[in-house]
Formats: C-alpha cells, structure tokens, sequence
C-alpha cells in the first residue's frame, strides 16, 4: 500500500484522497443499511438551521432531484477520484481526466437521485395504509412548525416499511428535529397530525 501510494505523484495522490475516503464511507453506510439503520433520508442541513436541505432541479425537496444527499455527493465523489485515477495513470491530459471524471461523478449523483426519489414515491404509492399510523410514534425529521401553520415531516415505522410522512402539529410549539411524537389524525392527503410524546 504504501508502496503504491508513493509510486503516483502529486496528482495521482489527490484523485486518490477523493475516491478512498468516500467509497469507505458509502461501504459503511451500506453496511448501516443491511442491518436497518440509516433507512431515512440523509439530505444535508446546508444552512445550519436543524432542516436537512434537498435542493434538486426543480428547486423543491418534494417535487425535485434531492441531489445533495450524503449518499449521492460519496458516490459522486468515489466515481470521480477512480475514474480520475484511472485516466490519470493512463497518462490522459490533465484538462481531460479532470472533466471526464467530474462528468461520470455527477452522471452518478443524478442517477442515485433518480433512483431514490423513484423508490421513495413507490414507498408513498404502494398499498401503505395510512391508518394504521394512529396512535403510533415517530421521530421528526424536519420541523413542525407550531398551531397547525405548516407541516414539517417525520419518520416511522408503518405495516413494517420505514416511511416518511408529511407532518402538522396543534402544539403551540414548534416540534424539533429528533423529537418523539405521537400520530393523533390522518387526512386524505396522506398527512399526519402529531402531539408531542412529552407534553408540557
């Protein structure tokens, strides 16, 4: 290993800290995934404010591309630093191996996006009784905001599928990201109406 590592130079060092970091992470996220954990969204918080930011092409988290996921930028990442490395020890320009590689990377994250936000709306339109969610308790994704002024979304477990529900609440609080709740109503739209597992 260590042979190899000296053997590139500069270049062939920094495609290689790109791609080993993120393919380890995306290995133990998948292996987090074999055993149940980490089945929800894994957007990025962007702007620090406790809500996870999914900025797609179409500029809404529902209806777009949620691109900037952890998932998508580690495999962007990993198929832009082999793919770099690859090229790179194929003695291809410089200018080439950068934009090829780049192109691939994000080929890949859109890809992933795609797939995600397919497999997300066969979870929404599959036979999910949403019913049977009352009286049950998740954990707040993204935060609802206080007296029924917005929804926010949370995460449960329904008919053995991990899900994610758009949310509202009547508490005179907003509901934090992490926090316990309990699903109170349903509409049929689909949304819930949750109360605060602890109640002040």
């Amino acid at each position: 290993m260590i042979n190899w590592w000296n053997s590139m130079d500069l270049t062939g060092q920094i495609f290689a800290l790109i791609a080993i970091p993120s393919t380890l992470v995306l290995v133990v996220q998948s292996v987090l995934l074999i055993f149940g954990i980490g089945g929800g969204s894994d957007s990025i918080d962007l702007d620090g404010d406790g809500i996870p930011d999914t900025p797609g092409f179409e500029g809404d988290g529902d209806g777009g591309l949620a691109l900037f996921s952890l998932r998508g930028i580690m495999s962007m990442a990993a198929v832009a630093g082999w793919s770099g490395l690859v090229m790179h020890e194929a003695e291809m320009p410089l200018g080439v191996t950068v934009f090829l590689a780049a192109a691939f990377g994000f080929i890949v994250m859109v890809a992933i996006a795609w797939f995600m936000k397919l497999a997300t709306k066969l979870q929404q339109n599959g036979n999910l009784d949403i019913g049977y969610a009352i009286g049950k308790v998740g954990t707040v994704y993204i935060p609802i905001p206080p007296n029924m002024t917005g929804s926010g979304k949370i995460n449960l477990t329904i008919q053995e599928r991990f899900v994610e529900i758009a949310a509202k609440t009547a508490c005179p609080r907003k509901l934090n990201t992490g926090e316990s709740v309990r699903i109170t109503a349903t509409d049929p739209s689909g949304l819930v109406v949750v109360e605060p597992l602890m109640k002040e």
